[in-house]
């Protein structure tokens, strides 16, 4: 086996770039206050639901193991820790840009059901073509369920 230099040097540079950014952000934000109760809530709920995000990764990926899809360990790894980063920081700027909005924003069912239909049959179709296997395309038929739900309760939802 042999040692793979530029990724340790990616991994741990890439480790140690990110906790020196979030560091340094925290300092500016507490030179101006920013860490207050309204933060604490923030990434609260934040951390919250990317773990529901990190969770339907997991049912996903096992999901593709059952259809027989093989995937490496460093694989898996690294799309849960991609989904689990990505999501938390994405919904940190979703609630923070919904909290400190000066007025009310509402998301209608219509966005968020078009959202999930739309990402889930994207990825199925790329999953569909790199697997040469149009089948995968059935799998998102749940997500587009869940999508239509939605669309037809169509009630605003607050956060």
């Amino acid at each position: 086996m042999e040692i793979q230099i530029g990724g340790l040097i990616g991994l741990y540079g890439g480790a140690l770039i990110g906790l020196i950014g979030w560091l340094y952000g925290r300092l500016m934000a507490k030179k101006q206050r920013g860490l207050d109760e309204i933060h604490n809530y923030i990434w609260q709920k934040t951390r919250s639901y990317s773990w529901y995000v990190t969770l339907i990764t997991i049912y996903i990926l096992f999901s593709l193991h059952i259809f027989g899809i093989t995937l490496s360990v460093a694989a898996v790894l690294g799309i849960l820790l991609l989904v689990h980063l990505g999501s938390w920081g994405i919904i940190g700027i979703i609630f923070s840009v919904f909290m400190y909005s000066e007025r009310e924003i509402k998301l209608s069912g219509l966005y968020i059901g078009t959202g999930i239909i739309i990402v889930s049959t994207i990825l199925f179709i790329i999953l569909a073509i790199l697997m040469e296997y149009w089948l995968y395309l059935l799998m998102s038929i749940p997500f587009s369920i869940v999508g239509y739900l939605f669309i037809k309760q169509g009630k605003k939802y607050k956060i």
